[in-house]
């Protein structure tokens, strides 16, 4: 049998590889592959060619409508799930007091107040936020806290974010339905009581 390969956004150690992994798991798929991408329209090419059995998306991600539209008759949405991201924090290089330029992804540029920083400059996933903050091209940066465990002698947390719950897209080429709503039906939803997890 061979492996259905699914593509989603890399480096390794992306939220996107982490949910697509654990997606898989969820879906008892016992012969997938993961092929990490750093350009999800190109992605989208290569899915519509047949290289790629399926993409998996972050909601969020700021390319979301070209890979609903650009080809609309040919790939669809036919699945989504939440997730929620790795732990998320501002990070702050050590040796820097008075942090003003701050490095992120722009689907996270709504956790705080970017205001803060003279600059921002704009990167492809969190673990390439993280690396370019180790370098020292920026002084601050939106990615995961566990940089700064691991690398305590030059990071320190600013402000944690935390861990959020949010919507991923799973596209294939076989369109899932006609014009009824898919979904799970679930009435603890709309309880007007919290549910405690």
């Amino acid at each position: 049998m061979s492996s259905i390969i699914f593509a989603t956004l890399g480096p390794s150690g992306t939220c996107h590889e982490l949910a697509t992994n654990s997606y898989i798991e969820f879906q008892q798929i016992s012969h997938a592959k993961v092929e990490l991408v750093s350009d999800f329209v190109e992605a989208l090419e290569w899915l519509r060619q047949g290289k790629f059995d399926l993409i998996v998306q972050n909601a969020a991600h700021p390319e979301v409508y070209q890979l609903i539209e650009k080809y609309f008759r040919e790939v669809f949405v036919i699945d989504t799930f939440l997730f929620p991201t790795k732990e998320m924090a501002v990070l702050k290089r050590r040796d820097v007091e008075h942090p003003r330029c701050l490095g992120l992804m722009p689907s996270t540029r709504g956790y705080v107040n970017t205001s803060r920083w003279e600059t921002t400059v704009y990167e492809t996933s969190n673990p390439v936020v993280a690396h370019h903050l180790l370098m020292g091209k920026y002084d601050s940066g939106i990615t995961f806290k566990h940089y700064a465990e691991e690398h305590e002698d030059l990071l320190v947390v600013d402000e944690v974010i935390g861990f959020i719950y949010t919507p991923w897209l799973v596209y294939g080429r076989q369109r899932r339905s006609g014009n009824e709503v898919i979904g799970i039906r679930n009435p603890l939803l709309f309880l007007k009581q919290p549910i405690v997890i």
